[in-house]
């Protein structure tokens, strides 16, 4: 009896720090008639109330009507305390001005957030008895919430057909050329399907153990440091120009999902400089036909994302300047060698990120921060056999791909998705400069062939 009673106080006595603490999180709970204001996370592209974390000046309901203003671009009153859901302050609120919605599709319009482009992908009224639990960020929260409907005072939502009277001219000229090019080619057009894994970062990673044997260390590395510093560029521009992406103002548009900000294209950015950089050094007799087979995959691909609806004409165009730019400046790649050109890689990555609160710089930061500090280790980055070199390289892109993918399953917490990603993105330029070439060192140990064809020539 008195072990029982001993096991129920130290049980209580280990709860009470939890049940007495102050709230973490707050979040604004806004109703129209039976629907819900939900905004899709992009990180585990799961619906959820507005909210987010309590800065340590704030008090919950001012935590709850900020994020709901950086978020969604409304504002809004606290009604009533609804009480507690685990670690988040709940509380039922209602906006000031009307929520512009689209008839039909029931999508909000985030064109007048302040972080338009960042953590969420769209926003949408949506009756928590029709969303499925898998596609629910936290799905009993909204279960608990169910229950409280009619506590939550009810909010005007202004119906419009679209939002493109919301864009800029130059947008609302190119939105009905997209809707005629898109009703032209119909649903279903596999060659452009195909076109847009050209400008895919996933699809060109993927493409490493093909490359690596076949180009050899040194130019796949020159390659990767071009491609991070495109993405450094492509990005910071996307963050400082703040442009939409079609379906931002027109949601009919939206056959494929799509992060962040539109301008420029980094597909076709991407596409026009990866396979530029990759033809040219498979066939540098024949440059000019390289660099024009290039452009050709470049511009199919930048009409893959016009017809997806990912962007707009101009952000296409954009993109193939920005790529060409950077394919012409190919002697400056040459930098990969030097500690410099990496330092200034990471550290403009990292700052950025950090002023932008972009995960996409931060990544590249870290990609690129593992790619110098592995490559700063002595070992033998040539003479093995491509097909050996090819398996590994493999296996660990496979194991750094199924944790990208596998993260989101695991939690819905969005920090440890984000910090997770971070140090895959780390592992990743580990991986690649020093953690194959020392599992290959093991595996030939002296057995090495002395005749292995050597790592071919830089530029």
């Amino acid at each position: 009896m008195s072990r029982t009673l001993f096991l129920l106080l130290l049980t209580l006595f280990t709860a009470l720090p939890v049940l007495s603490a102050e709230p973490t999180a707050a979040v604004c709970a806004i109703r129209h008639q039976d629907q819900l204001l939900l905004v899709q996370d992009r990180i585990s592209s799961r619906y959820s109330l507005s909210g987010g974390y309590i800065d340590g000046d704030e008090r919950p309901e001012q935590a709850a009507l900020r994020e709901l203003y950086e978020e969604t671009g409304l504002r809004g009153e606290v009604v009533a305390d609804l009480g507690r859901w685990q670690k988040a302050q709940v509380f039922a609120c209602r906006t000031l001005e009307p929520i512009v919605a689209q008839q039909d599709s029931d999508f909000v319009s985030l064109l007048q957030a302040p972080n338009l482009g960042g953590e969420i992908l769209n926003a949408r009224l949506i009756a928590v008895d029709k969303l499925p639990r898998a596609q629910r960020r936290f799905p009993d929260q909204l279960d608990w919430l169910q229950a409280r409907l009619g506590e939550l005072p009810e909010s005007e939502v202004h119906w419009q057909a679209d939002f493109v009277a919301q864009g800029n001219a130059l947008h609302q000229a190119e939105i009905p050329l997209m809707m005629r090019l898109q009703q032209w080619l119909g649903p279903d057009v596999w060659w452009l399907s195909v076109s847009n894994l050209f400008g895919s970062g996933g699809f060109q990673l993927a493409l490493i153990p093909l490359l690596l044997p076949l180009l050899g260390w040194p130019r796949l590395r020159q390659l990767l440091f071009a491609m991070l510093w495109l993405g450094l560029l492509v990005q910071a521009s996307k963050e400082g120009i703040g442009w939409p992406r079609p379906f931002h103002l027109q949601p009919e548009l939206a056959t494929h999902s799509a992060q962040g900000f539109g301008m420029p294209s980094g597909h076709t950015a991407s596409a026009l400089l990866f396979w530029g950089a990759l033809l040219g050094w498979l066939w540098p007799a024949r440059r000019g036909l390289a660099y024009s087979l290039a452009l050709l995959l470049a511009l199919t691909t930048g009409l893959a994302r016009v017809w997806l609806g990912a962007h707009f004409i101009s952000d296409v165009v954009a993109g193939l300047l920005m790529g060409a730019i950077l394919l012409a400046a190919r002697p400056c790649w040459r930098t990969d060698g030097l500690v410099a050109g990496w330092l200034l890689l990471i550290a403009a990555a990292l700052a950025l990120g950090g002023l932008t609160q972009s995960a996409h710089l931060t990544g590249i930061g870290l990609v690129a921060l593992g790619l110098w500090l592995g490559g700063n280790a002595a070992l033998v980055r040539a003479g093995y056999p491509p097909l050996l070199t090819g398996g590994v390289v493999l296996a660990g892109c496979l194991l750094i791909g199924a944790g990208l993918w596998l993260l989101p399953l695991l939690t819905s917490s969005s920090l440890i998705i984000l910090l997770g990603q971070f140090v895959l993105f780390f592992g990743l330029g580990l991986w690649l400069s020093v953690g194959l070439w020392w599992i290959l060192s093991l595996l030939k140990q002296d057995s090495r062939p002395r005749g292995g064809r050597p790592a071919r020539g830089t530029l």
